[in-house]
């Protein structure tokens, strides 16, 4: 470095030499840390969002996060569900009744399954409902009354095929 440079450093903010060379050794590694980032490679991830109309009020939404070609593989899927503009759930698994009064999900990573009322704009957990995933839901005539299809958890220490046969339960919406 040229010593004048660090001369005048030094006589006007009283830096001693070792300071004024810690000081530029600092800003010579952030601007080399900012070149790398500006010129670096690309991002990795192409984000996409879609969104359905499902009917009376609800909607399905869809976002995807997918790894440019050439770098480490994860395609990622975010599915969304909303009434209007309300969040209901990130959710793959739900119904909707044919008059759009409930819809019926259970939530990604959750063994709870919840129903929503448009008309009351609540959302009720089913606590009690055995634990599992949710297959099917069978709408009856009168729209309180649903089955539910549900594949219960497996126990701990049980095999992947120990249990294949889902369970219907009954529920009456409020």
């Amino acid at each position: 470095m040229n010593s004048e440079f660090l001369q005048s450093w030094r006589n006007m903010y009283g830096f001693t030499q070792i300071k004024a060379g810690k000081l530029l050794t600092s800003l010579l590694l952030t601007m080399l840390f900012l070149l790398c980032i500006t010129f670096g490679p690309a991002h990795a991830q192409v984000l996409t969002q879609t969104t359905k109309e499902l009917g009376h009020g609800y909607r399905f939404q869809e976002s995807k996060q997918i790894n440019v070609s050439g770098r480490w593989h994860s395609n990622q899927s975010f599915k969304f569900l909303y009434f209007e503009k309300r969040y209901l759930c990130q959710c793959t698994e739900f119904s909707i009744s044919p008059s759009g009064k409930y819809a019926i999900y259970q939530v990604n990573g959750s063994t709870t399954i919840a129903s929503f009322n448009r008309h009351k704009a609540q959302v009720t957990s089913h606590n009690k409902l055995t634990k599992g995933k949710l297959m099917q839901v069978v709408w009856g005539k009168n729209e309180k009354q649903v089955e539910l299809h549900i594949l219960p958890e497996k126990p701990a220490g049980a095999n992947a095929d120990s249990i294949t046969t889902t369970i219907k339960k009954r529920l009456t919406l409020k």
